[in-house]
């Protein structure tokens, strides 16, 4: 998926999804893809945003207690910390992660019933 991390459409790989770091095209600029296809869509992506938040917080939980031996209350601080600051990308990479994802099982269900008739 090189789109994935190049925040190109998963349609035309040309047409950039997001016009900077939080805002996104509602449209492909290149090829006129919706990204956004009807309300409560980007849901999974919430769900895909607290994944990468906890498998991006739970090592540094881990390092700064076991290794570092800060306390608990300090650990957890410093993982919030962490999160808040990565929010922006969390939100910019788990709303293409989604997109992504769709555009993939899209053409997939397509090929398939494309093969059935």
């Amino acid at each position: 998926m090189p789109s994935l991390w190049s925040n190109l459409c998963p349609v035309c790989h040309q047409g950039r999804i997001f016009r900077d770091l939080v805002r996104m095209n509602p449209r492909c600029p290149a090829c006129g893809e919706v990204f956004e296809k009807e309300s409560g869509y980007f849901v999974g992506a919430m769900i895909a945003s607290y994944f990468l938040g906890v498998f991006l917080a739970l090592p540094v939980l881990l390092l700064s207690i076991f290794r570092f031996e800060l306390e608990a209350v300090w650990a957890i601080a410093l993982c919030i910390g962490q999160t808040l600051l990565m929010q922006p990308f969390l939100f910019r990479y788990s709303r293409i992660l989604w997109i992504q994802l769709e555009a993939r099982l899209t053409r997939v269900a397509k090929a398939g019933s494309n093969r059935k008739t």
